[in-house]
């Protein structure tokens, strides 16, 4: 083909090399590492691209959790994080001052009746498990994309056998067969559950009700029980494992022992088992990749919750201000405004705050002009001499227009009025005052 050259015969083609595929593709399969090691099926011998993505010095004690604010509307609890399996029902990647307001319950389909009670099922008689293990509340979903990719490369590892076997490769049939008993030995020495902290004593607390704030000067509020908020958000998710530490280092050990010696013999395979095993590690890692790619909720099995929408991402607000206000309103109460650090501690906005609450707790949330009504407060918090108290200067009398409310007489010195103060520079989400050379801009 003129003076680019191409091997015109298949022994003119070289596939030394063809081993290192085994290796290839170990960030989709560091990404996969825990919900594929979380069913029972990580146990079915198969060529796995990358093994040496789950032969890590230590395991995880738990999964990745999402950063963000989340306070206890009624019980003054704060987590700074949001864990895993929350985070895959409440969906925080909202636009910025976006609502959302969301009501999370036990599926009543799992509920048994008691003494003077309805209990959750027991975790071990919880339908659709796969063989009944690994327990837990949430556990990995026995048709997910990683669990039919697991039964595939099973399937096609037992393939590639007969193949060799028929073609009388003896190295092949060994490299397959270490290769997929690698699989089986890194899947043992990472099987887990999920474990998830419930609430045993049955006394009478008040709602569990959260508010979380995203980075993005979102919010979503969750209208739940006490108990589904400490399994979910305010508890800690854990990785049980089925085996020890000390059984996991030598399990370790075994594996990387078998997959090298996999390796070795995979370059010393027939042209045709070469071809077919690099064919299949092709197919494997685009497949993961593809799977990578897919939505990690997928992969659990969320059946013991129910969860409706009350408000979605629809109802995104033009300031902050408002869609702090919205918050308020769905959760019907300010005090973890102050627990999040959703708005500044400045006198003006303690007064917007306790005026957000007599407005809830008056019912007149209709009439009420949040936005209009921190721009009176700031800027007279921002004048030069602020608030005089007494008839000396021609104030206006009523704050915001609502009947009965407070007056600017009401607040002492202490409300945090005065001259103008060192505000601190760009609040972004959790403010609407910059001070920039000398001047007050309000946002």
């Amino acid at each position: 083909m003129g003076w680019l050259h191409f091997p015109n015969t298949r022994e003119e083609w070289r596939l030394d090399i063809v081993s290192l595929l085994a290796v290839v593709g170990e960030s989709a399969m560091s990404a996969h590492s825990q919900p594929l090691t979380a069913s029972i099926l990580c146990l079915l011998p198969r060529i796995l691209p990358a093994p040496q993505a789950l032969l890590k010095p230590s395991r995880p004690s738990r999964l990745p959790p999402t950063h963000a604010i989340i306070a206890g509307v009624h019980s003054g609890l704060r987590v700074d994080e949001l864990n895993h399996f929350a985070g895959h029902i409440s969906n925080i990647n909202l636009p910025k001052f976006a609502i959302r307001v969301i009501r999370i319950k036990h599926n009543s389909s799992l509920l048994v009746s008691g003494p003077g009670c309805r209990n959750l099922l027991p975790e071990k008689e919880y339908p659709h498990r796969v063989f009944r293990t690994p327990k837990g509340v949430i556990h990995a979903r026995a048709f997910s994309p990683l669990a039919c990719l697991t039964v595939a490369s099973s399937l096609l590892s037992a393939g590639l056998i007969i193949w060799a076997c028929f073609l009388r490769d003896g190295v092949a049939c060994v490299a397959i067969a270490l290769i997929s008993l690698t699989s089986t030995v890194i899947g043992l020495s990472n099987f887990w559950h999920p474990s998830l902290i419930s609430r045993k004593q049955r006394t009478l607390v008040p709602p569990g009700d959260l508010v979380i704030r995203t980075r993005q000067g979102a919010f979503v509020i969750i209208k739940c029980r006490e108990e589904v908020a400490r399994e979910l958000y305010t508890s800690t998710e854990e990785c049980k494992y089925v085996v020890g530490d000390q059984v996991y280092r030598g399990l370790v050990g075994v594996g990387t022992f078998l997959l090298m010696c996999g390796v070795v013999l995979m370059g010393n395979c027939t042209w045709v088992m070469q071809a077919a095993l690099g064919v299949s590690y092709i197919l494997l890692n685009g497949l993961y990749q593809v799977a990578a790619l897919l939505p990690t909720s997928w992969h659990w099995d969320f059946s013991r919750y129910t969860w409706e929408e009350i408000k979605d991402e629809s109802s995104q607000q033009e300031t902050y201000t408002q869609a702090l206000w919205q918050a308020i309103k769905a959760s019907g109460n300010t005090e973890w405004v102050r627990l999040t650090n959703a708005a500044p501690a400045s006198g003006a906005w303690n007064t917007w705050l306790e005026e957000a609450q007599d407005h809830i707790n008056a019912g007149c949330t209709g009439n009420w002009d949040p936005q209009d009504a921190l721009s009176k407060l700031l800027r007279l918090e921002a004048t030069e001499d602020g608030i005089v108290l007494g008839p000396a200067r021609d104030m206006p009398v009523p704050v915001s227009g609502f009947g009965g409310g407070r007056v600017f007489s009401d607040y002492g010195p202490t409300s945090g009025f005065g001259p103008l103060q060192n505000v601190p520079r760009g609040f972004g989400p959790n403010g609407a005052v910059e001070a920039s050379e000398g001047r007050t801009n309000y946002l």
